[in-house]
Formats: C-alpha cells, structure tokens, sequence
C-alpha cells in the first residue's frame, strides 16, 4: 500500500476519532454497530471502526461519504489527467472562495514550499495562474507604483492614453518604456474589470510575501502574518510543504482571517492531499503532488 493512501487513513481515522480506518474489497459490508462504511468508486468499501457504536451514526456517514471523495481523487492520480474544473480541483476552489468570503479576504490560494503550482484558488483559473507569474506581476505592480502611478488605472487606459500618463512622471524613456512593456504582458493573458485585476495583483503580492525574496520575514511557527498600505497578507503551513494563503487590500483583521482559517483548514488540507498530478503546458514537466512522508 503506498504512502499517499496510509496518509488518507491515517487522516479518516483522525478526523472521524476512529480506532481504525481501513479499504476493504469483496465479502460482505460490515454489520457490526461499532463500524460506519460507504461504498468507493472503485467497488471497494471505506470502512471507519470505533470502540463503541456512534452516538450520531447517520453524522459520521455523512462525514465519511465527504471524505471518500478524496480518495476518488487519490485513486485516480497515479499518472491520469486532472480536469481544470472538475473533481477534487473543483471542490477545493469552491472551498478558498467560501474562505475568502468568511475571512472577508480578496482572495484565497494553497501553494507549496517549491514548485511553481498553485494547487487551490478562489479566483476563476486561467493559464497564468502559477507562482512565477504571480511574482513577476507582483515585481511588475511594484515597478509602476515607484514611478507614482497606479497599475490598475494604466490596465485601463489605451496606448495613447498610457503614453500621456507616463509622461506626466518623472520618468525617464527608457523606465516609460519597461512599464509600457509590463502592462503589455499582462494584457496579453486576457482583459479583466478593475476589481478583478485588484485582486489578482492583491494575490500575487501575498504570494511573494511567502514565496518571494523576503518570505522569511514575518514568519513564526508555520504562520505569516504581513500588514502594510499595499496588501495584507495572513498564511498558514499544513500538512509540512503547503501554505493556505489570504490577501487582503490593506491592513485586516487578524482574529478573523484567524477564525475563518482554523474552521476551513482541515477540509482544504484534505483536498489537497486528494489532489493528482497537475497537467503539463507544453513543454513543460508532469508535477506531481508531494506528500510528506
């Protein structure tokens, strides 16, 4: 039995307060009171044991049926295809959304320690959505407030509109240039409202507070904390190499984003580790979900 899958039982157990959790195939569905069990894709069972029958068995069916559509995904991911919007990926975006909302967050993404994934986001996906582009947008964001300009106010403005702007700063034709061009790029990854550029720079300088070249600083005890006038950033580890992060527009309240954080964490953790590999674009390597050992 590999890892991943004893981590998914150790997890059952954990979460349900069983004696044990198991996978069984063939036989007949266990009768004794003391075991809650539901069906799996596969035509296995997901059985969950306790010392004495539940007090409130149809409350721990419900939780195990929740927790057996992360072993779907755990099945499936040995090398299959995870769909952009479908499964596992679906559900926990959904669940950074609802986050981002109680936290009163802009929004809500899950990233490792490492890799360029960002395995959860509570903003509708689009092929730009890893970590290196996040900090290159949050680079770029930087590069045009300097100048005393603001950068959602340029996204909207056409080249002659831009071009007027730019030459009312201080800037010399060579930096007119170099902003000109960040605001290009971006554009190319498709056009967006105001409030949805607001967030997506909001996201990718969070992002760059805990994965960027001060990442260290803030930190205590796998929690981030980070308030200043351009973003406000709260992030937690899990599960060893992964960050559940909010951004904020500004200064936040820690006690909420702290409350809302400590109810959703176990459900995202364990959507995170139902996750399989993550499509390659072109040219690019299978990455796969690391699971601590």
């Amino acid at each position: 039995m590999d890892s991943a899958l004893l981590r998914f039982l150790d997890l059952v157990q954990r979460e349900l307060s069983a004696d044990d959790a198991l996978i069984e195939l063939g036989g007949k569905p266990p009768a004794d009171p003391r075991a809650v069990w539901c069906a799996l894709p596969n035509g296995s069972r997901l059985v969950a044991r306790f010392a004495e029958p539940p007090r409130e068995p149809a409350e721990v069916s419900r939780r195990l049926e929740e927790l057996s559509a992360a072993f779907a995904g755990l099945s499936s991911g040995g090398g299959g295809q995870r769909p952009a919007h479908g499964g596992s990926t679906h559900r926990l975006d959904d669940e950074l959304e609802v986050l981002a909302q109680r936290a009163g967050a802009l929004g809500a993404v899950v990233v490792d320690d490492t890799s360029p994934v960002i395995w959860g986001t509570s903003e509708p996906r689009r092929d730009e959505a890893d970590v290196d582009y996040a900090l290159l947008l949050a680079q770029w964001a930087d590069d045009v407030e300097h100048a005393g300009v603001n950068l959602i106010d340029l996204l909207e403005l056409d080249d002659l509109a831009l071009e007027q702007t730019l030459a009312t700063t201080s800037l010399g034709p060579g930096e007119r240039e170099t902003i000109a061009g960040h605001l290009q790029k971006i554009r190319e990854r498709g056009s967006r409202s105001p409030n949805a550029w607001r967030r997506q720079v909001a996201i990718a300088r969070a992002i760059d507070r805990v994965r960027g070249p001060a990442a260290s600083e803030g930190s205590t005890h796998g929690r981030f904390v980070g308030q200043d006038e351009q973003v406000g950033v709260y992030a937690r580890s899990f599960a060893s190499i992964y960050r559940l992060v909010l951004a904020y527009p500004g200064p936040f309240s820690e006690l909420q984003a702290e409350g809302a954080v400590q109810h959703a964490l176990p459900h995202i953790e364990r959507l995170v580790l139902a996750l399989p590999p993550i499509d390659p674009r072109p040219g690019a390597k299978i990455v796969r979900l690391h699971r601590p050992s």
